[in-house]
């Protein structure tokens, strides 16, 4: 441990739970894992799954804080499929002695959650020594930072791949949309095409019209003449 690191509480059991209650969530999970190792050693990379969620849900203090308010305790018991709720925890503490009948805390404290999920004795807690399991609990600790490695780059992977998606279906989006233009230009091509031809088709009706009109007057005017001629 850090020679920074208590390895012990002031006071009576409620004043040394009130004051562990005020470590850091790092500090809370590795006195818990002190305490408790041969039992619950298996949890350790759990609990520093637990530290690094409650440092991500405290969004004032991060990694220095030490609790959690209400809505975010919410938030953090959901993600990891918690099934208790603020409530029922501190009725529970309630009933063990480790917090009073009349105390309200105004944040959720990492070992609350750790006291009722693992049901284990507060005034053991408190009581124990520190520093016996520190290379494990920091081997424990080594391989969360693994697994949060892995996860991180699996993240990012996955955003490229994302971006890389969503970059084809732009390109391929644009590339339709080109497509549908140039459909559309060759359609008004055509149909100005087709409008020019039945244009053309018309004028060439009228004239033909015209001319038939025009040989027609001839043809009357022939007549008159020839039928003059026969009348002198």
């Amino acid at each position: 441990m850090s020679a920074q690191f208590p390895t012990t509480l002031n006071g009576t059991d409620n004043e040394k739970l009130t004051e562990l209650c005020g470590f850091p969530y790092h500090q809370q999970a590795v006195w818990f894992l002190n305490a408790f190792w041969n039992e619950h050693e298996g949890e350790a990379e759990k609990l520093w799954a637990f530290v690094d969620k409650c440092s991500e849900f405290d969004y004032e203090k991060h990694e220095e804080g030490c609790g959690l308010d209400e809505m975010n305790a919410h938030r953090f018991l959901e993600a990891f499929d918690e099934t208790m709720t603020v409530r029922e925890m501190r009725a529970n503490l309630r009933e063990s002695g480790a917090i009073g009948e009349k105390e309200r805390p105004k944040v959720v404290p990492l070992i609350h959650v750790l006291l009722f999920k693992y049901n284990v004795d507060w005034k053991r807690l408190v009581n124990s020594s520190q520093g016996d399991n520190a290379e494990k609990i920091a081997q424990a600790q080594d391989r969360l930072a693994q697994v949060k490695e892995a996860f991180k780059q699996s993240e990012e992977a996955a955003q490229q791949a994302k971006k890389a998606l969503a970059e084809a279906k732009q390109r391929e989006a644009e590339a339709k949309s080109r497509e549908e233009a140039a459909v559309a230009a060759a359609e008004e091509a055509k149909s100005r095409e087709e409008a020019a031809v039945a244009a053309a088709e018309e004028a060439k009706a009228r004239e033909e019209a015209a001319k038939a009109d025009a040989e027609a007057a001839a043809a009357r005017e022939a007549e008159s003449q020839a039928a003059a001629e026969e009348a002198k």
